[in-house]
């Protein structure tokens, strides 16, 4: 695992990105939370718990619960964090389930954010995740 994310530090990077849409967040911010879900020992639930108890914000509080689903499905995260994130997802209120398109030409639209009730995504600011998404980098981070 890597170094270990402050708990307090993951849940301000959380409320940061719940403030705007996620396809304006913050690339640094962004990366902090994708590499503590991925690589760190964060509790997760405990950092859910918190955020949704300082946010009442239905929108805020759909941004985050699609981020955290969305960072399970990059091949980086393990099967223990993927868990781990599934657990604290659980405590969400407001996933919904995916509605299936009504015509046959494919829509450019992330299904995961309409599945949170979102119309907004994770768009193109998927890419500032890459250079962390390799073992190599995961190597790095486990050795001493």
């Amino acid at each position: 695992m890597a170094k270990r994310l402050d708990d307090n530090l993951f849940t301000s990077a959380l409320n940061k990105l719940a403030r705007f849409p996620l396809s304006q967040a913050d690339d640094s911010t962004l990366v902090r939370v994708a590499q503590a879900v991925w690589y760190s020992d964060v509790d997760l639930v405990g950092a859910a718990r918190v955020f949704l108890s300082r946010h009442p914000d239905e929108l805020q509080v759909r941004r985050v619960g699609y981020l955290l689903e969305k960072l399970t499905r990059f091949s980086c995260a393990s099967v223990h964090r993927v868990m781990d994130t599934r657990h604290a997802l659980e405590l969400f209120p407001y996933a919904m389930p995916i509605a299936q398109p009504q015509s046959a030409v494919r829509k450019r639209r992330d299904e995961l954010a309409a599945s949170w009730g979102l119309d907004e995504g994770l768009g193109l600011k998927a890419q500032a995740l890459l250079p962390y998404q390799t073992r190599h980098y995961e190597a790095r981070q486990s050795s001493p």
